[in-house]
């Protein structure tokens, strides 16, 4: 296997998505929402300051960063992994745990362009409070992952082309409601059931803690999401709901991809062909990036949008039974 242990992220120019949106601003200073209102308290009574709350004195495992066990890597327990010493399987853990945290890290910075966009441009002064606090929250999380990415992983990626696709579709959308959409509720819940495994799943008390605190705070934005949009796509025509039925079965379906983290295979010398056959194959992974859309599907069906077309999609992916649970807590 190839010695990759300092790979960085490409300091490239940063994208550039344009995008034209109307800005509001309200006469009346009517705090009549009382759902919305509820949650922008709770997220000014929840405020954390990454250098004063969190002990970034601590040292993490050098050869599992993450604390997490090893049945969560994508090909735990495949021939490929049972050949590996575990100087190459401390590798597998290193680039996979440095590409996740890494997509995670581009995943906030376009939440913060879209909280933004949102406290411009949503009609609702409660709406519009709710994503100033988002904003915030955002900012913390950039500087809390990248500094645990920057100071304490020893590799890290660039956005993949799956999430760069889905990101620019969600920012540069002329529809705020599918601004919202793509990342208040698909981006969102799928970094929220992310986290949620994390926390479930790590030995290691400071990684716990980080993500606890990011993980509340991500709860606070799906939420304001999921009422948002509920409210919206009931007064919508059938048309209209149809372009957002679209977006959420292309979206389910690029994040699926996404999860396969296929940038990963070749710097480590793996085949990237026979990884990512295995990936898409293996009967305990497909479980494990199932259960990313524990949170997803519900909130789908929750908003109307479970049409034929995001069925047979959910289908494929195999997570259409979760349609019939409750939302989680």
């Amino acid at each position: 296997m190839q010695a990759t242990l300092e790979t960085r992220m490409d300091a490239a120019q940063p994208y550039k998505w344009n995008f034209a949106l109307d800005a509001f601003m309200s006469e009346s200073y009517d705090f009549g929402d009382d759902s919305l209102n509820a949650i922008y308290q709770k997220a000014k009574a929840n405020q954390w300051d990454v250098n004063t709350d969190v002990d970034w004195s601590c040292e993490l495992n050098a050869d599992n960063p993450l604390g997490m066990p090893d049945g969560t890597l994508l090909i735990y327990g495949s021939d490929v992994w049972n050949k590996l010493d575990a100087k190459g399987r401390a590798e597998v853990r290193h680039h996979s745990q440095g590409w996740t945290l890494s997509q995670v890290l581009h995943g906030e910075q376009a939440a913060l362009i879209c909280a933004s966009k949102l406290a411009v441009a949503e009609e609702s002064l409660s709406a519009r409070l709710c994503a100033a606090g988002q904003i915030m929250d955002e900012a913390r999380h950039i500087e809390a992952f990248g500094r645990l990415v920057n100071d304490k992983l020893p590799i890290s990626y660039p956005m993949s082309q799956s999430l760069k696709s889905l990101l620019g579709d969600t920012i540069t959308s002329k529809e705020l409601d599918i601004t919202n959409l793509g990342m208040q509720v698909l981006v969102e819940g799928i970094a929220l059931s992310l986290f949620q495994s994390i926390v479930a799943y790590t030995q290691d008390p400071f990684i716990r803690d980080l993500v606890t605190r990011i993980q509340r705070d991500e709860a606070r934005h799906f939420a304001i999401g999921r009422i948002t949009l509920c409210r919206v796509y009931k007064e919508m025509t059938d048309t209209e709901r149809k372009e957002r039925e679209e977006f959420v079965a292309e979206g389910a379906h690029t994040l699926h991809e996404h999860l396969c983290a296929d940038d990963i295979w070749e710097p480590m010398g793996l085949s990237k062909k026979e990884c990512a056959h295995l990936v898409r194959n293996s009967p305990v992974t497909s479980s494990m990036r199932r259960s990313i859309f524990r949170r997803l599907v519900p909130t789908i069906r929750e908003m109307g949008l479970l049409s034929p077309r995001v069925q047979r999609v959910f289908e494929q992916l195999q997570v259409l039974d979760y349609a019939a649970m409750p939302l989680p807590a």
